[in-house]
């Protein structure tokens, strides 16, 4: 008689939190966890390995180390850097956050452990920290994890502008296009239609060059 997978989904074992069942199974057909450890390594485990986990040696708590044992994780350091640009003065960021009003909410001021619930599972190693919204500040739900590409592009000195496809940066707009971004820069100077505005360059056609 096959008996009931319980799906550990989830569920967190020492300093291992269960992202999911894994494609490959063991030699015997048994189910396998994909498995994050609080230090960012992922490693494939068997349910009965998965229910023994401890903290890897990554996590080790030293005396008089931070209690979470993150403290040299990527992870730590974009939330210390966070906080210091929204609530120090002194941080050489300040101007373009604490000095707009930009506020880390107080789950995340007061706790890393607070912020790594709400945003270790969706993180990866060499992503970002983003604001959905650039005039609101960093809360649940207002952030995310992305690409420095992606990142950049939502600066709020980024230009928005109105293309055929939308609103998006002239920098999106360039690579979604093909028409290079000086071309559309020397277009959107000039006032063309937004219909017109991913036409293909014509060297007869004064507007459409560069």
């Amino acid at each position: 008689m096959a008996h009931r997978l319980t799906d550990l989904t989830g569920q967190r074992f020492g300093s291992r939190t269960v992202l999911g069942p894994a494609a490959q199974r063991t030699g015997d057909g048994r189910v396998q966890w994909r498995t994050r450890c609080d230090c960012g390594q992922e490693r494939i485990c068997r349910t009965r390995d998965v229910k023994r986990s401890k903290a890897c040696r990554n996590c080790v708590v030293m005396p008089g180390a931070v209690t979470h044992g993150m403290s040299r994780h990527p992870a730590f350091h974009v939330w210390d850097s966070m906080r210091a640009r929204c609530h120090n003065p002194q941080h050489q960021a300040w101007h373009n956050y604490g000095a707009r009003g930009i506020r880390v909410c107080n789950r995340w001021r007061k706790s890393f452990e607070s912020f790594w619930a709400d945003m270790g599972l969706t993180y990866q190693r060499g992503l970002d920290l983003d604001r959905i919204d650039n005039n609101k500040g960093y809360r649940p739900g207002n952030c995310r994890w992305v690409t420095r590409k992606v990142n950049a592009r939502n600066k709020r000195t980024n230009r928005i502008i109105n293309t055929p496809l939308g609103l998006m940066t002239v920098a999106e707009a360039a690579e979604r296009s093909g028409i290079g971004v000086t071309t559309l820069h020397y277009r959107l100077r000039h006032n063309v239609p937004t219909r017109l505005l991913f036409a293909t360059a014509d060297v007869r056609n004064r507007f459409t060059t560069l």
